[in-house]
């Protein structure tokens, strides 16, 4: 998740110096990295997982840094969804869990373990964790997003609905969340209402829930057009496409497949 509000992001922070203490680490095994070095590691991690989508740097910047000393919480997080799609679901699940217990003060950790566990089913404690992060920060836009996710997943279409109004009115980045939801309650007038509303505004960090919202209208040819926007606008969970629930209609399709192949996605 444009989408994820990924808080440790700062490419322009990362440290000039970086390929030294790559070197001295992964070749010397001499001396060992401080807390700053591995932050910097992990967000070198971080960039290439979400925004450029290299899997071998990824896979080589996890293999320095995880289960080392002053590995950061956000870094194990990373780690966890790196596996989850390398279908290494239950050691990803554990990962990720690790992350949101290292930090319990961080709320987008919560929000990411929540998400994590709505994805495998388990809503009650899915919907402990979120009213966790909800807690830390009420006026998360993403934590609010997948509350009313949650409550989709529990069939409170009332709640739900009232969580996806109060994340429309408080972040652009997650609005989407209201048609989608509208969609899932089985109010689709509603939901196409909001969808070509925000549609007609053009915002890139729209493409990725009017691309859900279009599917679950068995919209397809509109889902296609913003799984297209989504994937030209780089949007941060892209590699995790395949493995997103209820787009499952659009799978067969050639635009999806070819998506795919240009993500090239690590082996499992």
């Amino acid at each position: 998740m444009s989408g994820l509000q990924i808080k440790h992001k700062s490419k322009n922070n990362l440290n000039n110096n970086l390929g030294i203490y790559i070197v001295l680490f992964s070749l010397l095994q001499i001396t060992p990295l401080v807390a700053q070095d591995m932050a910097q590691l992990a967000m070198r991690a971080r960039i290439n997982l979400y925004e450029k989508w290299n899997f071998d740097s990824v896979e080589y910047y996890f293999d320095l840094i995880i289960n080392e000393k002053y590995t950061p919480a956000f870094a194990y997080m990373d780690y966890g969804w790196f596996l989850v799609l390398k279908d290494r679901n239950k050691e990803g699940l554990r990962e990720i869990r690790k992350a949101a217990q290292m930090d319990p003060d961080d709320a987008q950790l919560s929000t990411w373990y929540s998400w994590a566990l709505l994805w495998y089913g388990d809503v009650e404690e899915a919907d402990k964790w979120i009213s966790k992060a909800l807690k830390l920060d009420p006026e998360n836009g993403e934590a609010l997003h997948l509350a009313s996710r949650i409550a989709v997943a529990r069939k409170d279409y009332k709640e739900a609905i009232r969580l996806a109004e109060v994340t429309a009115s408080k972040s652009p980045l997650w609005r989407g969340i209201l048609p989608w939801t509208y969609a899932q309650a089985g109010q689709v007038e509603k939901a196409i209402e909001w969808a070509e509303k925000y549609s007609a505004e053009n915002k890139p960090d729209d493409n990725w829930l009017l691309m859900e919202t279009y599917s679950s209208l068995e919209m397809d040819d509109r889902a296609l057009e913003y799984l297209q926007g989504a994937f030209d606008h780089r949007y941060p969970f892209m590699p995790w496409l395949e493995l997103t629930p209820g787009l499952e209609s659009l799978h067969s399709h050639p635009l999806f497949q070819e998506i795919l192949v240009q993500l090239n996605l690590p082996d499992n």
